[in-house]
């Protein structure tokens, strides 16, 4: 890691305290009250008080300090590039399933970046594997009270985990760390990337039972492990099957049972790509409780159609002509019923879908519309325009450009990949209320 360098600053809200100081993008906090700044917990620690000293770079490289009487709770109304200053701490594991080692070569170098940092964790709810934490971390959490976090478990079998992540202190070591942090008041969302026969079974009962017994777990999501044509690890892996996915379907829903009679919740959710995979019907939205594991892809799918249920009663009428909604594979059996819906309900010429199969990182495997390419989206506009289909207007995901530089994967913005299909492309908010509104605004 490099050392502390204070936090860049990104934006400053109008109105706020960081503007009336003149904060501006591109200054740095380097100190506050004399204390270098490795974080963002560390700026809002030192920022709650009624006065506080700021050393700030310029963009130009002059310092510069303020002293700044305010309320107890007042910020300075300023965005920072990422919450960590000091550079992110990397995996340092080598799991079997890690898709970034999935990845082809030739990307931006910003998509092999593997973090595996707690105040990420806390911060931006990334999961971590806790096999880096150092004893003055541990303290740091369990001193500041940095809860939740999000920890990826994926077995608690020492023996099973340490074959999965491939790193020495994965088995029981860090396991231990886990139960320090839940016994020391850290509330913990797991997650778990299920294998077919390696994590799943017996080992999958293991886990839910041991993770199930400590009440800082709040939540646990399952996830299918992913596997993409690029992968070139030697040890054997692959998707699950239909059958495979409606057996860990069924496991699962007697865990809930046991789970809410047990603690009032049912504490373990499926993620949505098990259903559809199996051909299942997903789960009522209640079944989901809060949506502690939205983010996981636990519930998108459910909230995506309540969200559109909502929209429909302000909904117009739909004029789709020559509209196209862009989609994976396992998003339009999600999109398509929405669709028909409009068309029930007497919407005039409802929009088509486009489904798009990855053919970049292989087809029948990958099959979430996130993980499209700009290259795939106009190979599927070509077939459609040869089917006879007429392609004017394109709407796409905003998670396919979610690289926060507004590109694909393959590095397209959405003019290029315009120009590209011959098409208007249009980048609507990935949620069911916002494609209604869209189609039928």
């Amino acid at each position: 890691m490099e050392g502390p360098r204070g936090g860049l600053v990104t934006a400053v809200a109008r109105g706020s305290l960081g503007e009336a100081l003149g904060l501006a993008p591109g200054d740095r906090i380097i100190t506050v009250n004399g204390r270098p700044l490795a974080d963002l917990i560390d700026y809002l620690q030192e920022i709650d008080g009624e006065e506080v000293l700021l050393e700030v770079e310029r963009a130009g490289g002059e310092r510069v300090e303020f002293e700044v009487e305010k309320d107890p709770a007042e910020g300075l109304g300023v965005e920072f590039a990422q919450a960590v200053f000091d550079g992110v701490r990397r995996c340092h594991n080598r799991c079997v399933f890690c898709f970034v080692d999935q990845l082809p070569p030739g990307l931006r170098p910003s998509l092999y970046l593997k973090d595996d940092d707690y105040r990420l964790s806390f911060c931006q709810g990334n999961y971590i594997t806790l096999t880096n934490l150092s004893e003055a971390d541990v303290d740091r959490i369990l001193r500041l009270r940095l809860s939740p976090l999000y920890v990826s478990v994926h077995a608690t079998d020492p023996a099973v985990r340490r074959a999965l992540l491939r790193h020495p202190r994965a088995g029981r070591e860090s396991l231990d760390l886990l139960h320090r942090l839940v016994n020391g008041g850290i509330q913990v969302h797991a997650q778990l990337v299920l294998c077919p026969g390696w994590n799943d079974g017996e080992v999958l009962a293991r886990t839910l039972e041991e993770l199930g017994r400590l009440e800082g777990i709040r939540s646990i999501a399952a996830v299918p492990v992913g596997v993409s044509r690029f992968r070139r690890d030697p040890v054997p892996l692959r998707s699950y099957r239909p059958e495979e996915a409606r057996a860990v379907i069924a496991a699962v829903q007697r865990w809930q049972a046991r789970f809410f009679a047990r603690r009032g919740t049912r504490l373990v959710f499926l993620a949505d790509e098990f259903y559809l995979r199996a051909g299942e019907p997903l789960p009522p939205a209640s079944a989901y409780e809060d949506f502690a594991q939205l983010e996981d892809g636990v519930g998108m799918v459910r909230k995506f159609w309540e969200e559109a249920e909502e929209a429909l009663p302000a909904a117009g009428r739909c004029d789709g002509e020559g509209v196209h909604v862009v989609t994976g594979v396992a998003g339009a059996k999600v999109i398509h019923p929405l669709l028909q819906g409009l068309q029930r309900r007497g919407r005039a010429r409802p929009a088509r879908l486009l489904v798009v199969p990855n053919r970049f990182f292989g087809a029948g495997e990958v099959t979430v519309t996130g993980l499209l390419t700009g290259a795939d989206i106009a190979f599927a506009v070509q077939a459609a325009r040869r089917r006879g289909e007429e392609v004017r207007r394109l709407l796409v995901a905003d998670a396919v450009f979610r690289s926060g530089k507004g590109v694909t994967l393959d590095d397209q913005t959405p003019e290029e990949l315009s120009g590209r299909c011959g098409a208007a492309v249009e980048v609507v908010p990935a949620d069911g209320g916002a494609l209604v509104r869209r189609l039928c605004g």
